[in-house]
């Protein structure tokens, strides 16, 4: 649970995209506090949507004064602060002076990393002592979806960390799941379709099909939430997400999609690539550089859903629909980040733990990281693989291929060390959930 283990006088911060369930997790945290038998009345809860600065101070402080009397600690939730202008300056005012705003256990979430470096730096030393207090919510990872469908309540409960792979324990570990392959298989293919929106998922599960509504709310948040810009039409919107859907896996060159939707220039589309990356509806995958984002060079995009992938099609069948292939890859590399930024959420949001590399000759790896020590290659395919593992084994000597069926694991410590590990045993293992 992404809120587990809050307490007073902690201030965490909740991100993630809209529509991924932020509210129900303040929702599950006070029913916990409530079932611990805590005042019902100490417990506070506002939608911040529509408030201003002003607002927020006087809701706080009119909460304060209707309990002043009440024993206990206070605990306050407040839903997508980040929609209102200047919110972190007003949190820091108030747990810099108000006692009893700075003794209670204060929980915020928002839709937006835009705001995230003025917001830790307003927050420092505001944060009752609580080291792990970021927190990060993305669409439910694969573990989830599977528990969702129902069919793997006998699956083996085995973890791994990506660094962790091509070891003895590894190789015990995806033995144990080798059985599972064939239906493990199956529920990634569905989960490159459905993808992991709770509400989604829901209504897979209930009617075999995503809902036209939820497709609709989805584009809202998309074109009139997320994509900022009085020059953007919802053709342009529509025209980017078709584009970057293309090019999924490759460099994004900024300036030949400008010219292809009819924006002005490639400032204009990488402005709304950040409007993407920032309302946690993409993610951005840069070039390795010394182990660190190279920001110089082409960087790669990728969705934080495939839903959001498929959306131009969904909404325009003449747009193509994506490849599986690239799906695959998008997802297990959203697969590595959430396995990455379990202690960190910054990683996420920073695209310093999971980067691509091009070698010497022009190649490329699909993921590495100093956070991953391992590179990691994807070919979703069935087809014989072992050529594609040649770029890691010149450059790493090692390294793992993600693929459809096959596998093979049997490390020898003589050789240069590539597994390969099919997609659904593999995002099984990584699922830290």
């Amino acid at each position: 649970m992404p809120l587990a283990g809050i307490r007073p006088p902690g201030l965490y911060v909740l991100r993630g995209p809209r529509r991924v369930g932020k509210s129900l997790e303040l929702k599950r945290s006070i029913a916990e506090l409530l079932r611990a038998g805590t005042e019902p009345k100490t417990i506070f809860y506002c939608p911040c949507d529509g408030l201003s600065a002003q607002d927020l101070r006087r809701i706080v402080l009119a909460g304060q004064n209707a309990v002043r009397t009440l024993p206990g600690p206070r605990y306050w939730f407040l839903d997508e602060i980040t929609a209102v202008p200047g919110w972190s300056a007003v949190i820091k005012q108030l747990r810099d002076q108000n006692t009893e705003f700075r003794e209670a256990c204060v929980v915020l979430t928002g839709s937006s990393a835009r705001d995230l470096r003025e917001a830790t730096k307003d927050l420092a030393d505001r944060r009752g002592g609580v080291a792990d207090s970021d927190r990060l919510l993305l669409p439910m990872g694969f573990r989830a979806f599977c528990r969702a469908l129902g069919d793997f309540a006998g699956a083996p409960d085995v973890h791994a960390r990506p660094r962790d792979l091509l070891t003895s324990r590894a190789e015990l570990d995806i033995s144990e799941l080798e059985p599972w392959s064939s239906a493990l298989d199956d529920a990634w293919q569905l989960y490159l379709t459905v993808g992991g929106f709770p509400r989604a998922v829901g209504e897979f599960v209930r009617d075999g099909a995503v809902g036209a509504g939820f497709l609709d709310g989805l584009w809202d948040v998309i074109a009139g939430d997320a994509i900022r810009g009085s020059d953007v039409t919802e053709a342009h919107v529509a025209a980017l997400l078709a584009r970057l859907t293309a090019n999924l896996g490759s460099p994004v060159n900024a300036s030949a999609i400008a010219t292809d939707i009819g924006l002005r220039d490639h400032e204009r589309v990488n402005e709304r690539i950040d409007d993407l990356a920032t309302a946690f509806l993409a993610w951005r995958c840069y070039r390795e550089r010394s182990g660190r984002p190279n920001p110089a060079a082409q960087r790669k995009v990728y969705f934080v859903d495939p839903l959001i992938a498929q959306l131009a099609h969904l909404r325009t069948a003449a747009t193509p629909a994506p490849d599986l292939s690239v799906l695959n890859e998008q997802q297990i590399g959203l697969q590595l980040c959430r396995a990455t930024s379990l202690d960190r959420p910054s990683a996420f949001i920073e695209s310093d733990a999971v980067m691509y590399e091009r070698t010497n000759t022009g190649a490329e790896i699909d993921f590495v990281g100093p956070a991953l020590e391992i590179p990691f290659e994807c070919k979703y395919e069935d087809t014989p693989w072992r050529r594609a593992t040649l770029t890691m084994r010149a450059r790493h000597r090692r390294g793992v291929l993600v693929t459809r069926t096959p596998l093979m694991t049997s490390p020898n410590p003589d050789e240069p060390s590539v597994w390969a590990v099919p997609a659904g045993i593999l995002a099984w293992l990584i699922d830290q959930s």
